[in-house]
């Protein structure tokens, strides 16, 4: 016979961490600064998580102490425009070929005052990275519990991605700051709503429904504010460029394609426990897979948990986040694996919210926690081995045609952010993101490749092994040629000039220069 389990006094403090429906429904739903007393404090999830943050990350930025190829696109936008050639990439040619309006002016403003755009974009995401971990951890504290927010936090420094992320000098980890920001702003009715919404919009093209959403916590006024300002930096960009739609935009989604939601499930296998017939077939989702028997029910808990508060900021916040992952699942949008950080925001916080209720006693804390760590033991051969890679081919390039190529010489070629921000030189870009006519061509079918170069007469080409021996395209829609004798008629008129990274297999780059 089952013995009645004795009732708790009144003056018993209670021994789950699982907070009553009740109590959230008294939790504030606003948003307060925690006190200096608060971040001082061990026991709260800001000093200590704050610390650790700052030190990872200045051990990741010694040992990758370059940026991410695609971020050098960025920095020769921003180098030329500082330098008064306009907002181009190659002077002359007015092609929105970059994704982030707002970061490019930041980084422009870096060569304006003579700071190594490096060390700009790194100092300035390490900013927003604490801002995250303050405004995040605070609302989890104040409307979920502490717990919670020491999940958040816990989860945001030491998950290997979201350091490399941050050392990447892509604008991501930043726009996880700034919408965190404006819904703290939001929901505390800062004047500063208004102009924090509209740097969100303005900060890449998602950014347009992150802020909407976020909006959603702002007043009638601070919206407006934002509108306007939203609005005018679009007109500028449409007025100077011609449109408001980045090239960059474009070319990759006609040219990697957007295929829907199950050939693009490496946007959301790695939440299913159960395997849909193959392991996701990404790192950095593989990666979150290994979580995922505890991570989705906490997905699903979280949701319990901040129903009674959807109407609050860190609801607004997740939503938000989730949002900009909704559109590139259902798209199938093309996985770049710096764009997983805006999702992976809402995701942790969501799951941070429903993983004390998941949780029972520290054995699951320490087992998730050990899981997290030991990560640090493959990160290197991912992160570290991708920026070697990237350093051992695409920066070689740029230093072998900077040291062999005249200035104003034409190069085409697909890996441009080195070679473009390194070398002054004409750049044909072979998925056309500053070379529209390039992703034009691309769509029309076979033979591309054979007609871009006839028509552009690049001096030097740099292309993979594979497309040069096979001639089979590297990534993308469309052959390169058409048959055999159209590729070996190209490429009689150049001559090998050089072989990078020759470990490499198909994917070495081989410089050819043009001979007649």
């Amino acid at each position: 016979m089952n013995k009645p389990k004795p009732r708790r006094r009144r003056d018993e403090p209670r021994t789950t961490t699982e907070p009553r429906a009740a109590d959230h429904a008294r939790r504030p739903a606003g948003f307060a600064w925690p006190g200096p007393a608060d971040l001082l404090n061990p026991r709260e999830p800001w000093l200590i998580p704050g610390i650790a943050l700052l030190i990872s990350r200045l051990i990741l930025s010694l040992v990758i102490p370059f940026a991410a190829e695609d971020a050098y696109i960025t920095f020769r936008y921003a180098r030329n425009f500082a330098s008064g050639f306009g907002l181009v990439f190659n002077p002359g040619e007015k092609v929105f070929g970059f994704s982030s309006p707002l970061w490019t002016l930041w980084m422009a403003a870096a060569f304006k005052i003579g700071v190594p755009p490096v060390l700009w974009a790194r100092l300035t995401t390490v900013a927003l990275e604490l801002t995250t971990l303050l405004v995040v951890g605070a609302l989890l504290r104040r409307q979920v519990s502490r717990a919670a927010a020491w999940c958040f936090t816990f989860f945001w420094v030491v998950w290997p991605y979201c350091g490399a992320v941050a050392m990447s000098c892509m604008e991501n980890s930043a726009m996880v700051g700034l919408l965190a920001l404006a819904a703290a702003w939001c929901a505390s009715g800062s004047p500063l709503s208004g102009p924090a919404l509209a740097a969100v919009a303005l900060l890449r093209p998602e950014g347009l429904v992150a802020a909407t959403v976020v909006g959603t916590q702002a007043s009638w006024r601070d919206r407006a504010i934002a509108a306007g300002i939203t609005l005018a930096g679009i007109a500028a960009l449409a007025w100077y460029f011609g449109s408001p739609i980045p090239q960059s935009l474009l070319a990759k989604s006609q040219i990697y394609g957007t295929p829907g939601p199950w050939v693009g499930r490496f946007w959301w296998d790695w939440m299913s426990p159960f395997v849909l017939g193959r392991i996701s077939n990404v790192t950095e989702t593989s990666h979150l897979f290994l979580l995922s028997v505890v991570f989705t029910p906490a997905l699903v808990l979280g949701v319990r948990a901040l129903w009674p508060l959807r109407s609050s900021p860190l609801a607004a916040f997740i939503a938000a986040c989730l949002a900009v992952w909704l559109g590139y699942a259902t798209l199938g949008v093309a996985f770049f694996w710096w764009y997983l950080a805006v999702p992976l925001a809402g995701f942790a916080a969501l799951a941070a919210s429903g993983f004390p209720r998941l949780s029972r006693g520290p054995a699951l804390y320490v087992s998730a926690g050990l899981m997290v760590l030991g990560l640090w033991t493959l990160a290197p051969q991912l992160y570290l081995g991708r920026a070697q890679n990237e350093y051992l081919g695409f920066a070689q390039v740029a230093r072998f045609l900077y040291a062999n190529a005249r200035p104003g010489q034409k190069v085409m070629l697909e890996p441009i952010g080195m070679v473009g921000f390194q070398d002054p030189l004409i750049v044909v870009d072979e998925v056309g993101l500053v070379s529209p006519q390039v992703a034009r061509r691309r769509m029309q079918g076979p033979g591309w490749y054979a007609d871009v170069a006839a028509r552009e007469r690049p001096d030097w080409l740099v292309i993979r092994l594979g497309v040069l021996q096979g001639g089979r395209a590297f990534a993308g829609v469309g052959a390169p040629f058409r048959d055999r004798a159209e590729r070996d008629s190209l490429f009689d008129r150049y001559r090998v000039a050089t072989a990078i990274d020759t470990t490499s297999g198909d994917n070495q780059l081989i410089v050819l220069e043009r001979w007649r």
